[in-house]
């Protein structure tokens, strides 16, 4: 029998709402921020470091943000995020058409955009699994990811252009966006915490119960109990920090050579367009895929589709290698994040997240500082080829491992351990 629509469950769309733009906000915006950076330092080294310097910080702020969440309304979290970032970024824009932003008031800016999102930005995704249930998780996974192109392909050529009429406009459309991340989250209704599925016979919403940091390390400690989770981000971390690793030397390059901000943008039209192919096909197929064996051959094709990029560094097949490693995306996503997430307890949804992520982005934060030095060193072929050389090994892991190559299909998922 044919599943119903993901919009048509009760709460879907008001969660979409406020996901979908609280993603816009920041995509308006994202191209912007790396020109900016450049444009009030003078220095390519000090943009690619204060890239990681971002990146830090939401790795700072995001080991405690999964307790937070955790332990507080979700709804109300998001309500927080959305308006805080609102006036972030009508703060910056009003500073910018005042002629008073300065590198250190705009990096301050940022750093703390960076701290509330480290800190709350996982919010959305924990309230994910009480909207759709875990036994909708994967489908709903592949179709964020496909949003999320969508989204980025959208806002960063509108982001690039609005910046060539005003510089301001970016952050005062950023400041809308979130405004209307606000209003959607304000018609958000979640289920009570002890009432959904995936909720554990021993797990409840431990509220004032127990203390934060009881809380914290419970969260961490049950995390690191799984030898899947730990072995799945040493594997997806050394891909990740791959991935940004080419997306940071990408735009750095173009940057550094004087590139129109548009034309930067356009430079990710590949990878957008295949992440939504991807996403379409993901959720058709993503439930009858042995997720073990569909991750090792998806790092695998992903390392080489980058191959062509080192060879020829050209528009055309930049576009055309981010196509196709880009393509499988989603269906990765869906079966390793579907994997993990749908098997965690309800009540661990923030801490389980923030430590996957935290340890992950650990190994992305340094992306953007080494590219801005070793792209002088390698030239930009050169660098690409180190990172496909890391992705390689991710591949390499996740075949040899066991506990990854055996995860079954989505159906099977009930029936094996984390």
């Amino acid at each position: 029998m044919k599943s119903r629509s993901l919009f048509s469950l009760p709460n879907y769309p008001a969660w979409f709402g406020a996901d979908t733009f609280l993603l816009a906000g920041s995509a308006v915006h994202w191209i912007v921020i790396s020109v900016m950076a450049y444009q009030l330092s003078g220095s390519i080294t000090v943009a690619g470091w204060f890239s990681t310097a971002r990146g830090i910080m939401s790795v700072i702020t995001q080991v405690t943000g999964g307790t937070f969440i955790d332990r507080h309304d979700h709804r109300t979290l998001i309500l927080v995020q959305a308006g805080s970032c609102a006036l972030i970024w009508l703060t910056m824009g009003m500073f910018y058409v005042a002629g008073s932003l300065s590198f250190p008031l705009f990096a301050g800016l940022c750093l703390v955009s960076s701290a509330i999102f480290g800190f709350l930005g996982g919010t959305t995704n924990a309230a994910l699994i009480r909207v759709v249930g875990p036994e909708r998780y994967a489908q709903a996974e592949s179709l964020n990811q496909g949003r999320d192109a969508a989204v980025n392909t959208a806002g960063s050529p509108l982001g690039a252009a609005l910046f060539g009429l005003n510089q301001a406009f970016p952050f005062f459309a950023s400041a809308l966006c979130d405004a209307v991340a606000f209003v959607s989250a304000f018609f958000l209704r979640l289920p009570d915490i002890t009432k959904t599925p995936a909720t554990g016979p021993d797990d409840r919403a431990k509220g004032g119960a127990s203390s934060f940091l009881t809380d914290l390390v419970d969260g961490w400690r049950w995390v690191f109990a799984s030898k899947t989770i730990v072995s799945a981000v040493g594997i997806v971390g050394l891909c990740q920090f791959s991935i940004f690793a080419l997306d940071q030397a990408v735009n750095l390059s173009l940057v550094q050579t004087g590139t129109d901000p548009l034309l930067i943008s356009l430079s990710n039209v590949g990878m957008a367009t295949g992440t939504m192919l991807g996403s379409v096909v993901s959720m058709r197929v993503c439930d009858n895929i042995p997720a073990g064996r569909g991750i090792v051959a998806i790092l695998a094709l992903m390392a080489a589709s980058y191959l062509p990029m080192a060879l020829w560094q050209s528009y055309p097949v930049i576009i055309a290698s981010t196509f196709l490693a880009s393509l499988p995306t989603p269906l990765f996503a869906a079966l390793a994040n579907g994997f993990v997430f749908s098997k965690t307890p309800v009540d661990k949804q923030g801490r389980t997240r923030s430590a996957v992520m935290t340890a992950v982005m650990l190994f992305a934060s340094g992306s953007g500082a080494l590219a801005g030095e070793l792209i002088p060193r390698l030239g930009f072929g050169g660098f690409v080829y180190v990172m496909i050389a890391l992705m390689t090994l991710s591949a390499t892991l996740a075949a040899l491992n066991p506990r990854i190559r055996r995860i079954p299909a989505s159906p099977e998922w009930p029936n094996v351990t984390l």
